[in-house]
């Protein structure tokens, strides 16, 4: 436990390089000195499938987060026969099918994104933050697909602090098991002041939308349609509050993920130049300066590896972790009822074991034959298992049109003197990021 507590004083919270060096000294299972109950830190993929799949269920159940002022029962905080429900319900608005016919509607929000929020940087020569002009990006994105409007520029920005106070670092205080929550919410709302009036007024919107939506004789093809009308093994529908919760799921928490990978592709990118030619090139192959389609996207395979690349070096998600219900055995290590065990994306990510070249950015790592010859549940940057991100394709395809479509215009670049710091909060994000938006070089003539 002091060792615990030591690296986190000294690394700043770096809990992702305790877990390496944890995994480097004791191998596939290790016991962590994390207070509270037994903790086991898992790094092998055919134990984390035993956890994840063959016990996910009976066993290592996810449970549900508890309802809040804004987030309640919905897809990605429920259990349990709930969560059943609802993914069955939710499912057919992910539906590869459905998902390409709204590449229309994706390309056309991000070009206008492009237009009224990237050009005045272009003109201007202003530096960009970048994980704030993502969230923008995305819930543009999500506006259109979730409910079919342009979301109001209050509610863009209550999105915004929300998104902003809930990645940012917990303060140190919140890793001792000995702080009351009460002084944790106290702190929360001293460093996040607006987060409480943001939460309203998108709980309000949010209300406003769905019971407007409800009232409608017909729907419309969008995702907030599908729910309203899809009906359940029984015939029932999802009642107003359970429809409340999805849309806020869908709209505000089903961006930020997506976000801010996007954020960190334009970060790689800026850092391995020879990479963003490559993809630039790819674009100019496939597109030749046209608008894509979703005919394009297997010709664009290497612009969503960049992505898949960007997630497998800097993922987002920080951790997976579940507590056992009853007696296991994992390893040779017995696991007793109540025991907590945790799987590191980022660890998992950089396993020399599994990887080529792990500590590159190569997005030769996700061509077809090196997925094919790599174990599952090796690559966890949407989860795995049963509770497997059901927007996983959504977000690549999503990162795949608006790379394609702002490499046609500009090239970003890094503006000097900001040194951009890896942080972990409630989820990995890039601190500090800011960058110039500057035009496409044009093509030298022969």
């Amino acid at each position: 436990m002091a060792s615990l507590i030591w690296h986190m004083v000294t690394s700043g919270g770096d809990l992702d390089s305790f877990l390496w060096r944890s995994f480097q000294r004791y191998g596939d299972v290790v016991l962590l000195p994390f207070p509270g109950r037994p903790h086991y830190l898992l790094s092998n993929p055919d134990v984390i499938k035993h956890v994840l799949v063959d016990q996910g269920v009976t066993n290592y159940p996810k449970p549900a987060a508890p309802r809040g002022a804004l987030f309640g029962e919905a897809l990605t905080t429920s259990s349990g026969a709930t969560w059943k429900r609802l993914r069955r319900m939710t499912q057919p608005a992910f539906l590869r099918g459905r998902l390409l016919s709204q590449v229309p509607r994706m390309v056309e929000t991000l070009q206008r994104v492009l237009d009224q929020r990237w050009e005045p940087y272009l003109r201007s020569g202003a530096p960009m933050d970048v994980v704030r002009e993502m969230s923008w990006v995305l819930i543009s994105v999500m506006g259109q697909l979730v409910f079919s409007e342009e979301p109001p520029e209050d509610i863009r920005e209550a999105v915004w602090d929300l998104t902003a106070s809930s990645i940012a670092p917990r303060p140190l205080l919140a890793h001792l098991p000995f702080v009351p929550p009460s002084l944790m919410r106290w702190d929360h709302r001293r460093r996040h002041p607006r987060a409480r009036s943001a939460v309203l007024r998108v709980n309000d919107f949010a209300w406003e939308t769905v019971r407007r939506r409800m009232a409608q004789p017909a729907q419309q093809e969008d995702m907030l349609g599908v729910l309203i009308d899809e009906r359940d093994d029984k015939g029932e529908r999802l009642n107003e509050r359970e429809l409340h919760d999805e849309f806020v799921d869908l709209f505000v928490a089903g961006h930020s993920s997506a976000g801010i990978g996007i954020a960190w592709m334009w970060y790689c990118l800026a850092q391995h130049p020879e990479i963003a030619s490559r993809t630039a090139a790819t674009v100019e192959r496939v597109l030749g300066g046209r608008t894509p389609t979703a005919e394009d996207l297997p010709g664009l395979q290497y612009v969503s590896q960049v992505f898949s690349e960007t997630m497998r070096v800097h993922s987002v998600a920080t951790d997976i972790s579940r507590v056992a219900i009853k007696e296991d055995s994992i390893g040779g290590f017995d696991i007793p009822v109540g025991t907590s065990v945790t799987i590191s994306p980022a660890l998992m990510h950089r396993l020399p074991k599994y990887w080529r070249n792990p500590d590159a950015f190569d997005p030769e790592h996700f061509s077809d034959e090196q997925v094919q010859a790599r174990p599952r549940f090796v690559y966890m940057a949407f989860s795995a298992g049963q509770r497997v991100c059901i927007g996983a394709m959504l977000a690549s395809t999503i990162a795949t049109l608006f790379a394609a479509l702002v490499l046609q215009r500009y090239r970003l670049e890094l503006v000097p003197g900001k040194k951009v710091v890896p942080s972990t909060g409630g989820t990995h994000y890039p601190k500090n990021l800011w960058m110039r938006v500057l035009a496409k070089p044009a093509a030298s003539t022969p």
